[in-house]
């Protein structure tokens, strides 16, 4: 089996993730505080300094807005800025609203921010769609006929005739470019920055290409210094730790199969989860593994299925329709105990739903999924971070414990990019299980092998197919220890037992994540609803609220006994993406939750805001005291 890359040395996978031009602190020093150490001098100008920047631009799919939010993001990771950003965009491929947030701060965060300094706009929908979120004072620049400036209610309203000017500057596609300009001279940041990007960008199409932009951002700078001189701010660099890496959940997660021995994936392209095929395709087949597009997501399973029987570390990808269509062939992984890691990006549903917005409504379908009782894991990430990690050791769970385990993450998480610690090729080990050896084999004498021996602890020993000391029988049907299918009360009784004592006592190395544990209210969330709602702890803190966090990472077999002693008597309020509160179900079927715990539910395909968290858990927080008072 292929083996990942020598843990000591730094992944040449992992080097995309980092900056591939020099660190950009030596660019731009940061000015002399003025007196009171908020305001800089540049050029005889005063500009306040920003702590942290949040940056949106809008457009209509098809305009390059990824394109555009993803040069400033990359550029401002590479400035020494913590980076997290969210893309919003329609179920077409061209056409409609499109929107990339960007948010950068001084120290590490999970969140793209609730609140917008710098609005760029090249369509008629971006100004009224996203006004309730511009900050006083904010800065919002559109495409226009003419230039004009002007004092709005709060903002700064500056029209710009952008595609005009960049087919003066002989490139009519440049105008994204003279908005990352003048965005560029808002903040201070060196427009060396920029030119980085676009000789790496552009080096295939020659040196009028890159010219002609190069231009256009130049003339970006001079717009904001001619016009917007009054709002000009300076962003000041920071310094880096080259151990930082700034990529997105899917990546996160085939990166950390690949680093676990991953040796072939079977799926069926899907949004929001094609992006970790995409990037097994690229890299597996290098190292002798297989990456295959089946026809459809039954195929995608049951390949997988065969090739865990076979051998290999098998994993499948889909999202809620495809795991759906998946599900008996999850039964089959169940009886057989064949390992399979099933990874479910959710997206909000049912039926095809909404395909490219945010939701974490498949909870209860994977908690519960196919026929019948067998063990199953589920794990979800709340990090990019932790996505990596968990991603490595759902393969070992799935061996160790010959089952399926359901990785699960969300569009938020999956397909948007924060900036995080370098991993650590360490911590990341293959474990394979009862796997027998030929040798062992051989010493045990038994040719036809009981693939399904009763054992004290539900694993049975499992030979690979090709032993030549050991024939095994499997099947989707009940059997006794030899495979053979086996309906009596004996076997029946003897087989299920076995399988669902398996997972006793089992708990990863990050079940959850907790803060302030004694509060009198917790806030408990998963997945990428961690970053408002840490936010919004902090935030209620600050108020005096007694509040804490759990993030759960570990879902199925759930930790009962250390969240017994952290959620009962406690107020609890989850935080989730879904209509029904499954996450508050799920923790009431196992604890006596307190009760008049509840739940902050969202389920318009948009992510959370903290502002709204803070606004409504002071209501249930404020609802719960009057009970209490009533309850006296």
């Amino acid at each position: 089996m292929p083996q990942p890359a020598e843990r000591k040395n730094f992944p040449k996978e992992m080097l995309q993730y980092r900056s591939r031009f020099p660190i950009l602190s030596h660019i731009h020093k940061p000015p002399v505080p003025a007196r009171g150490g908020r305001k800089n001098t540049r050029g005889g100008v005063k500009s306040m300094e920003l702590a942290a920047l949040e940056w949106k631009v809008g457009g209509q799919q098809g305009e390059g807005i990824d394109s555009t939010g993803e040069v400033l993001a990359r550029t401002l990771f590479r400035y020494g800025y913590y980076v997290t950003t969210y893309r919003q965009f329609e179920s077409r491929i061209k056409g409609g609203h499109t929107d990339f947030k960007v948010r950068a701060t001084p120290a590490p965060t999970h969140f793209h921010g609730d609140k917008v300094d710098i609005l760029v706009g090249f369509d008629d929908e971006t100004l009224p769609v996203h006004r309730p979120e511009l900050k006083p004072g904010a800065v919002v620049i559109l495409e226009g006929d003419g230039i004009k400036v002007t004092e709005e209610d709060g903002y700064t309203l500056a029209v710009f005739p952008l595609k005009a000017i960049a087919t003066e500057l002989g490139n009519p596609l440049a105008k994204n470019m003279i908005a990352l300009g003048i965005t560029g001279g808002l903040i201070s940041l060196p427009r060396e920055a920029f030119y980085h990007f676009i000789e790496e960008q552009f080096k295939r199409k020659g040196a009028d290409v890159i010219a002609s932009n190069k231009r256009a951002v130049d003339r970006g700078y001079e717009l904001a210094q001619e016009h917007l001189a009054h709002k000009v701010k300076t962003l000041p660099p920071r310094d880096i730790d080259p151990n930082r890496l700034y990529l997105s959940g899917n990546e996160a997660i085939a990166f950390g199969a690949y680093m676990a021995g991953l040796t072939f994936l079977s799926a069926y392209p899907i949004t929001p989860a094609s992006e970790i095929m995409e990037w097994l395709a690229a890299k597996l087949p290098k190292r002798g593994g297989a990456v295959m597009q089946v026809e459809d997501e039954i195929a995608g399973i049951t390949f997988a299925i065969g090739a865990s029987f076979a051998g290999a570390r098998a994993m499948t990808t889909s999202s809620g329709p495809g795991i759906a269509l998946k599900t008996e062939a999850i039964a089959l992984a169940g009886e057989s105990e064949t390992p399979v890691v099933v990874v479910d990006v959710q997206r909000a549903g049912p039926s095809t739903g909404m395909p490219t917005r945010h939701e974490q409504g498949d909870l209860n379908h994977l908690l519960h999924a196919a026929h019948g009782d067998f063990p199953r894991i589920v794990l979800y990430p709340s990090s990019v971070e932790d996505a990596f990690y968990l991603a490595a050791e759902a393969l070992n769970l799935a061996e160790i414990y010959q089952t399926v385990v359901f990785l699960v993450s969300d569009l938020g998480l999956g397909m948007n990019k924060q900036t995080t610690p370098r991993f650590d090729p360490r911590r990341v080990e293959i474990r394979r299980g009862k796997i027998v050896s030929e040798e062992e084999a051989r010493a045990l004498g038994e040719f036809f092998f009981k693939r399904y021996r009763i054992t004290e602890d539900g694993i049975s020993p499992r030979p690979l197919p090709g032993n030549p000391y050991a024939v095994a029988l499997t099947s989707s049907n009940e059997h006794r220890e030899d495979g053979h299918i086996d309906e009596t009360i004996e076997a029946r009784n003897a087989q299920m037992e076995k399988r669902m004592r398996k997972l006793r006592g089992l708990r990863i190395r990050n079940p959850f994540y907790v803060d302030h544990p004694d509060a009198a209210t917790l806030l408990v969330a998963v997945g990428s609803a961690r970053g408002p709602v840490e936010e919004a702890a902090a935030a209620l803190r600050e108020e005096g609220y007694d509040v804490g966090t759990l993030f759960l990472q570990q879902l199925a077999p759930l930790p009962v006994e250390e969240l017994r002693t952290l959620l009962v008597g406690r107020h609890v309020i989850t935080v989730e993406h879904n209509y029904t509160g499954q996450l508050l179900g799920w923790l009431r079927r196992h604890l006596p939750i307190h009760e008049h715990s509840t739940t902050i539910t969202q389920y318009d395909g948009r992510p959370f805001f903290a502002e709204r968290i803070v606004r409504e858990a002071k209501e249930r927080i404020a609802d719960e005291h009057r009970a209490e008072r009533a309850h006296a």
